[in-house]
Formats: structure tokens, C-alpha cells, sequence
């Protein structure tokens, strides 16, 4: 169905400009992407529900509302709209089955989360656990960030109890930390497990540490740390590189 909406008023944009919001993604169960290659991928993975566009979009299979450049304005959260917004729903996260998983604990920055899932998802970790306190990857700018990873990865909530039942389950569990620590250069991991990534400012918590059967830390000079985007990218990609060692 395609219909023409002129107005911001309108309660299909009213409703929709509510996704903006955390407290609105979270009692629809919904969220909004821009552009059009995002609203490829999330087509791909089939969780668009509604599309708002300035011109006709051929060859979708779901209802199309024609609106002028001012209803876009309203839902998009650039300045400048590409020229589409969508409507998605979440998609129910799977049980967590691969060898590889990832666990981020805490982490607060929208452009870290997406950059985040993004790395993981480059380097074949698709099962990504996030912890409560962290920024929901549902937000505008963590949707950006990761360039449509958002819609091919599995994303579990999570806290230090799934990463016990893992554990309990033979994975082995790996931080990043400085301190008592081993080199990232040469380590390989023994089999199935789960990296953490911790707050940017406090790091991996204590009660997911004391979880943790190694940590490893990345040679660097000259600086006492890395943002934690670049490190996920850094670790992520040595431990991906000693898969079937």
C-alpha cells in the first residue's frame, strides 16, 4: 500500500516520531532507521514494518507512506534525511549456540556500540551479549555506527550470570584489562569463548573479572589506553586469526 502524508500532525508520524526516544523504542518494541542502505539490510533481514519516503521506493513488499520534506525532518535524527526513515521491529534474540561470543559490559556510548558490533560482526563473532546499563543498541547513532551490523548479529541482554552459565557450559571467558594480564600477541584460546569489553571509563566490572579465566592486554606506547571501539577491533581481530589453531 502506498498512501501520502502532508502533515506532522498525522498519527502514523506522531507515533513514529515517539521511536525517537529510548522510553518510546522500548514500550513499542520498535526503532527507526535512515537511508537507504540501512533500510536495505533491515529489508534483507525482514523487520521493516513501515516505510516514510520522499519519492517511491519500487520492488518492497511493505506499506510506503509519501511524505513531504518536513515529515521527514520530524523522524529523521540527521539534519540533512537521505530521504527515507523506516519503521523496524527487534528481532527476538536467539539462544546463544556459536563458538565465538561477545559480551559488553556497560559500555555507554552510542558510537562505541555500533562500531562495536560492526568489528564483531567483521571478525565472525555474531553472538553479541549486552549488558543492563548499556546504551541500547536500538539508538540512532548506535544504528549509524554500525553500518547495518545491527540487523545480522544476535543480540542478547545480559549480566554476570549469563556469563557464569557460559562458563558452565565450557566457554572459556576472556577480558581485557591491564594489570595482571597477558600479552594479546600469541595468545590463542583454547576453544569456545566469550570476550568482555568494559565501560570506558571503569572498564570490565570486578564481578565479571573475577569470571574471567584470562586477560589480555595490548602492547601500546606512549598512551595508558585505547578507546574501546579500537581495542574490540584490535583483539577481535588476533583472536579471529588463531581460529583452528
Amino acid at each position: 500500500m502506498i498512501s501520502k502524508i502532508v502533515s506532522k500532525t498525522n498519527r502514523r508520524i506522531v507515533d513514529a516520531s515517539k521511536l525517537k526516544s529510548a522510553k518510546g523504542r522500548e514500550e513499542a518494541g520498535l526503532f527507526l532507521v535512515e537511508g537507504f542502505h540501512l533500510l536495505e539490510m533491515a529489508l534483507r533481514e525482514k523487520v521493516v514494518e513501515r516505510i516514510f519516503a520522499a519519492e517511491k521506493i519500487t520492488d518492497v513488499d511493505v506499506d510506503q507512506y509519501l511524505v513531504t520534506p518536513d515529515v521527514l525532518s520530524k523522524l529523521a535524527a540527521s539534519k540533512t534525511p537521505q530521504g527515507v526513515v523506516a519503521v523496524c521491529h527487534k528481532k527476538k534474540a536467539r539462544a546463544i549456540t556459536a563458538d565465538r561470543v561477545v559480551y559488553l559490559d556497560e559500555i555507554n556510548d552510542p558510537g562505541n556500540m555500533g562500531a562495536i558490533l560492526r568489528t564483531a560482526l567483521a571478525f565472525g563473532y555474531r553472538d553479541i551479549i549486552i549488558s543492563e546499563n548499556s546504551v541500547s543498541p536500538y539508538n540512532d547513532k548506535a544504528i549509524s555506527a554500525s553500518q547495518g551490523a545491527l540487523f545480522a548479529v544476535n543480540i542478547v541482554e545480559g549480566d554476570v550470570d549469563t556469563i557464569k552459565s557460559l562458563k558452565g557450559e565450557g566457554y572459556q571467558i576472556i577480558s581485557t584489562a591491564l594489570g595482571e594480564s597477558v600479552s594479546l600477541a600469541g595468545f590463542v584460546p583454547r576453544g569456545k569463548h566469550v570476550v568482555l569489553f568494559g565501560n570506558e571509563t571503569r572498564g570490565v566490572s570486578a564481578m565479571a573479572l573475577a569470571l574471567s579465566d584470562s586477560i589480555v592486554r595490548i602492547a601500546i606506547e606512549g598512551i595508558d589506553s585505547l578507546n574501546v571501539a579500537v581495542a574490540s577491533g584490535i583483539v577481535l581481530y588476533e583472536l579471529s586469526k588463531t581460529e583452528g589453531k
